[in-house]
């Protein structure tokens, strides 16, 4: 029996007609539970078109960093899938450096820099010293910026 998520990503290849092969693609909730339908009704409306994390999360969980070509499945709170976003463009930057373009694309609050700031920092800060941060400011930050491709 095919799992929801199988089926999910099924509907989707039949919409474009053909297998995606090797296609890499991650399946989880956006966020926390907490905030997990808030984030993905920001992408189900197309306003939220990228999302951040920090790279030393990355590389501490022994996770892949994200690469163009990548596809997301989010998940709601109840994980039940949504939607499909593909990753088509990623940057790294210091969290100090986090341009305008992309707390715009994020979609979250008032789109302003300062805004992306303080929501991220509150959301990072309990994990700092777990992950051996002692300046988030000089921390890397990896965005990856999405196209929305699939959601019912």
């Amino acid at each position: 029996m095919k799992s929801i998520t199988d089926i999910f990503w099924n509907k989707y290849l039949d919409t474009i007609g053909s297998p995606l092969g090797d296609a890499h693609v991650e399946i989880s909730i956006a966020g926390n539970i907490e905030i997990a339908d808030e984030l993905l009704n920001l992408f189900l409306q197309g306003k939220k078109t990228a999302g951040s994390g920090l790279v030393k999360d990355f590389i501490l969980a022994e996770d892949d960093l994200p690469k163009v070509g990548n596809y997301w499945m989010i998940l709601d709170s109840k994980e039940v899938p949504r939607c499909i976003v593909k990753t088509v463009k990623v940057e790294r930057n210091l969290f100090k450096d986090i341009s305008c373009e992309i707390a715009k694309a994020e979609g979250e609050g008032d789109l302003s820099v300062e805004y992306w700031k303080k929501v991220h920092r509150s959301f990072f800060t309990p994990y700092l010293e777990q992950w051996g941060i002692t300046n988030l400011d000089e921390e890397e930050v990896v965005t990856e910026f999405f196209e929305l491709v699939y959601k019912e």
